[in-house]
């Protein structure tokens, strides 16, 4: 259940500076690096790592994009409720944000219920790296009923995404309020030309 048809194609938003994006555009390809990930998250990605291989994704000793699948609905993007819980007002002042969305192969993603990673896995790691989670409660991470999805969301890693997969930009800040918002896209499949 966690893992789609390789046939077929699923749509991934992630939130990315706008530095990732730059590099990505520039080299094709968007990877994750072990210095962007703070060192109480290192146990959490690096289990991530050992389940993904174990499906056949590798990340060749890097740490996952992470992503989503589906919020608040099957395929659904995220909103500014879930980039607020997420991104601190450090990140989305002194960075620019973005967020990307991809059309990927179904077989280069793993899906995984959000919610019970953070409960039966983030957690417990971050506060003790040692912990080690049971087997049957990671399994059952990635068991998604795809049907009653409602609002619980759905996070995807990756071992990397391609710049041919990117189909839409958009920025993300603060505004006047320390609300933050999503802007419409500033780029898009369908506005991009070749040259």
């Amino acid at each position: 259940m966690g893992l789609r048809p390789p046939s077929t194609l699923t749509t991934v938003w992630t939130f990315q500076t706008e530095v990732q994006l730059q590099a990505l555009l520039r080299d094709g390809l968007l990877q994750g690096h072990w210095s962007y990930v703070y060192p109480e998250n290192e146990a959490a990605y690096r289990l991530m790592c050992r389940e993904m291989a174990v499906r056949g994704l590798s990340c060749e000793g890097r740490p996952p994009v992470w992503g989503w699948h589906s919020c608040g609905g099957y395929q659904r993007a995220p909103d500014a409720e879930l980039a607020r819980q997420l991104l601190s007002d450090h990140q989305l002042i002194e960075t620019p944000m973005v967020l990307l969305t991809f059309e990927c192969p179904g077989d280069q993603v793993l899906n995984s219920d959000y919610n019970a990673w953070c409960d039966q896995v983030y957690f417990p790691l971050f506060s003790n790296a040692a912990f080690n989670p049971l087997p049957e409660a990671v399994h059952g991470l990635f068991e998604i009923d795809y049907t009653a999805l409602d609002d619980a969301p759905i996070q995807t890693v990756s071992p990397s995404l391609r710049r041919e997969w990117l189909v839409e930009v958009r920025k993300v800040h603060l505004d006047a309020y320390r609300e933050v918002c999503i802007a419409e896209p500033w780029w898009s499949m369908s506005s991009r030309t070749d040259t």
